[in-house]
């Protein structure tokens, strides 16, 4: 398998996980621009939740405020 192991396609989504470390991965959703993105803005969602109890989850939105990732911790 690969690289592939590491990066996989899903239509316009690509989710991509940490070579360093197996336990972070990165959504990139379709409104993503590539990789010379600006994040403005990331927001975790236990801030959003208050009783969120889940894996550490970040938000990334852009310059205009549109959500284009999402970064899970486990």
């Amino acid at each position: 398998m690969g690289q592939t192991d590491s990066k996989k396609k899903l239509g316009r989504f690509e989710l991509r996980v940490s070579e360093d470390d197996q336990d972070v991965a990165y959504l990139r959703l379709p409104s993503h621009p590539g990789e010379t993105c600006k994040m403005s803005k990331s927001i975790r969602l236990a801030e959003l939740m208050g009783s969120y109890t889940g894996p550490d989850v970040v938000l990334d939105f852009d310059q205009d405020g549109v959500l284009v990732g999402i970064e899970i911790l486990a």
